[in-house]
C-alpha cells in the first residue's frame, strides 16, 4: 500500500485507541501479528505477544495496571510498509500510585493494510520504576 494509505490506517488506529475502541484497533492487526514490548518484568505489558489474543492481552494489561493521564502521538512517518509514530505518555501505576512520563517511538510493519509487527521503544527504566515495589 502507499505511504499515505498506511499513514491513514495508523492515524485511525491511534484515534480509535484514544476513544477506547480496542476492537477497532484489533481489526487493523493481522491475525498473525507480533508485538514486541521491551523492558523488565516490572512492566506489566512487557514481552512478546502474538495474534489477536496477544493484542487483547497486551491492551488488557495496560487497562488493568495503569491510568492514562496523557497519550499523545505527535508525528507519523511512513516509508512503504514501515510506519513510525513518535509520541509521549504519562501514566500512573495503579498498584503503586506512582506516575511516569516518557517519550516513545512505535515502529510498525504493515502488509496489505494490516499490522504484522509492532515494536515499542521508550525509557523502560522510568516505566519499570513506577511499577516496582520498593
Amino acid at each position: 500500500m502507499s505511504d499515505q494509505a498506511n499513514l491513514a490506517i495508523m492515524k485511525e488506529a491511534y484515534a480509535a485507541f484514544g476513544r477506547g475502541e480496542i476492537d477497532a484497533v484489533l481489526r487493523v492487526h493481522d491475525p498473525n501479528t507480533e508485538l514486541e514490548i521491551a523492558g523488565p518484568t516490572d512492566i506489566p505489558w512487557a514481552g512478546h505477544f502474538r495474534g489477536h489474543d496477544g493484542v487483547r492481552k497486551y491492551f488488557a494489561a495496560i487497562e488493568a495496571e495503569a491510568e492514562i493521564d496523557a497519550f499523545e502521538p505527535h508525528a507519523f512517518l511512513a516509508e512503504g510498509d514501515n510506519v513510525v509514530v513518535l509520541g509521549f505518555e504519562k501514566l500512573r501505576a495503579k498498584r503503586t500510585g506512582r506516575s511516569y512520563e516518557t517519550h516513545w517511538v512505535h515502529a510498525f510493519i504493515l502488509a496489505n493494510g494490516k499490522i504484522v509487527k509492532f515494536r515499542e521503544y521508550c525509557d523502560t527504566a522510568t516505566v519499570a520504576a513506577a511499577f516496582r515495589n520498593r
